[in-house]
């Protein structure tokens, strides 16, 4: 009696149990349903990161509203000398120190430096421009235009107002900026706090980045957020995904 009780145990661990083979086939079935899931992961992924990055650029839109309605429909400056002491750096995100005092920027009044961040470029992806060690910007601001004062380091010039631009659906105000330190060994990719123009600089550097699978995010004048491809315009460091919009300034970077 207790033999075969005993034939039955043992025949059901013998049913129970799997062979080497079977698991290999589940091993090689999980794998290939890994290898196909993994893309479809990786590219909601990425279409994340740019609907986070348009969201940063929705609500600096709002945040520029508000500037202009408090400052006479003035765009704020890039660049400040001796600002908010001498001897001190700072940039619309805040000064050029370690640590970034980001209250000492006007525009950071109505809005935080958080939403200066795109997901896709993350802090750790990037060398940082300046002196500090921590995220200030991966958005480019338009100052070749906006602001020349800081672009041409005479600040007898004044900003530009929203009334002077004929085309604010147009013009950009903040882009997914990044750019390339030649000097550096191999190339090495930093944030940038300028927008540069496809024309009429002495050097054409890109510093638009396309980043969001060979599109750029911006932030337009009249406050809407959309992504722009290249516009015919090569990738002119594709392997740094850095170009420009369109192979004239009109009407994205400069508008007179």
């Amino acid at each position: 009696m207790f033999r075969f009780a005993d034939r039955g145990v043992r025949a059901c661990h013998l049913r129970c149990a799997f062979t080497l083979l079977e698991l290999l086939v589940v091993i090689s079935i999980i794998s290939l349903l890994v290898s196909i899931a993994l893309p479809s992961l990786s590219m909601a992924r990425r279409r994340a990161q740019a609907a986070g990055c348009l969201a940063n650029l929705h609500h600096l839109g709002l945040a520029m509203g508000m500037y202009h309605a408090n400052n006479n429909g003035t765009f704020w400056r890039c660049t400040m000398p001796d600002w908010p002491k001498p001897g001190t750096m700072t940039y619309f995100w805040g000064t050029n120190t370690d640590p970034v005092d980001p209250n000492a920027s006007p525009l950071l009044k109505y809005t935080n430096l958080a939403l200066f961040w795109c997901g896709a470029l993350p802090w750790g992806s990037y060398v940082p421009q300046g002196n500090v060690s921590e995220p200030t910007t991966t958005y480019a601001y338009n100052a070749w235009y906006l602001d020349p004062a800081s672009y041409k380091w005479d600040f007898t010039l004044r900003p530009k107002t929203i009334s002077q631009i004929p085309d604010p659906s147009a013009l950009f105000v903040f882009n997914d900026g990044a750019l390339l330190d030649v000097w550096a060994a191999g190339g090495v990719l930093k944030n940038s706090t300028h927008m540069e123009p496809p024309e009429e600089t002495y050097v054409q550097t890109p510093t638009t980045h396309f980043r969001h699978q060979g599109r750029s995010n911006a932030l337009l004048a009249d406050g809407h957020a959309a992504e722009f491809d290249l516009e015919g315009s090569p990738m002119l460091l594709p392997d740094y995904d850095l170009g420009f919009v369109g192979r004239h300034n009109a009407p994205h970077y400069q508008q007179d």
